[in-house]
């Protein structure tokens, strides 16, 4: 299910090699976003054992404001490009917080179209970098409304893990966002979380009528590359009716059936 080609996002998923255009990969993160990172450095390490390298967009924290670097502070100064490594070395992988970027972003998104906010959020990136932007799921919503991408959900060990799992499905399948379950065992108890993952696939598909992909942490590598969203082209990226006419946002859904 969702192969490639066979979705509304066929215009904007890349399978690039290595060397191509930075690419995204939304992940919605959990209710608890500090229970999620461990989820998310794996994926990162999956990633990186591909000899990709990744930027993670934390849309979790908010930039501070001294001269660290920030996702808004790289959407307001066009003078940075090309991110690909920390400046330091040390670390694996790039991490810039980015809560007040992300609302940016949001604001493109309504009034000068879904593209155009990808386009901005990727053009600081160096080339073959894997940005895995990782922020609330009503944020995602908002961002990608209608784009039809696919977006990684989480599925981790904790309480109420199924009903913070489903909820993002909702959300994001009501906005026009593919919604994907990614779950990792931490302790060792894979059975334990598939019975999470069942439940919330069972609940998606008798409620939402929705078909849930799932794909094991095994697999993250190969699909994320597959799946990710190239940076749009400029005639992707022209606004429909202008920068200036304003679209509001769709009202979030109940997270309940």
């Amino acid at each position: 299910m969702f192969e490639p080609g066979f979705d509304q996002a066929a215009g904007l998923r890349a399978e690039p090699p290595v060397g191509g255009g930075p690419v995204l990969m939304p992940v919605a993160s959990p209710a608890q976003p500090a229970r999620g990172y461990e989820w998310l450095c794996a994926l990162a390490a999956c990633l990186t054992a591909e000899g990709r390298s990744v930027a993670i967009v934390d849309g979790t924290a908010h930039e501070s404001r001294s001269n660290d670097l920030g996702l808004m502070r790289v959407l307001q100064d066009p003078s940075i490009a090309h991110l690909e490594r920390p400046a330091d070395g040390t670390a694996d992988w790039l991490v810039m917080p980015g809560a007040a970027g992300l609302q940016a972003l949001q604001e493109t998104a309504r009034t000068a179209g879904g593209q155009n906010a990808l386009s901005r959020l990727l053009a600081p990136f160096a080339a073959g970098v894997v940005v895995l932007l990782f922020a609330p799921v009503i944020a995602l919503a908002d961002l990608l409304q209608d784009l039809g991408v696919r977006t990684l959900v989480p599925v981790i060990e904790q309480p109420q893990a199924s009903i913070d799992a489903y909820g993002a499905v909702k959300l994001l399948d009501a906005a026009g966002v593919v919604p994907v379950l990614a779950p990792l065992s931490a302790s060792g108890a894979p059975a334990a979380l598939q019975t999470v993952v069942n439940n919330v696939i069972d609940t998606a598909q008798r409620h939402l009528h929705l078909a849930l992909d799932c794909w094991p942490a095994r697999s993250w590598a190969q699909r994320v590359q597959e799946s990710a969203i190239e940076r749009p082209s400029a005639r992707a990226t022209r606004p429909a009716h202008g920068y200036h006419e304003r679209f509001a946002p769709a009202a979030a859904p109940s997270l309940w059936s």
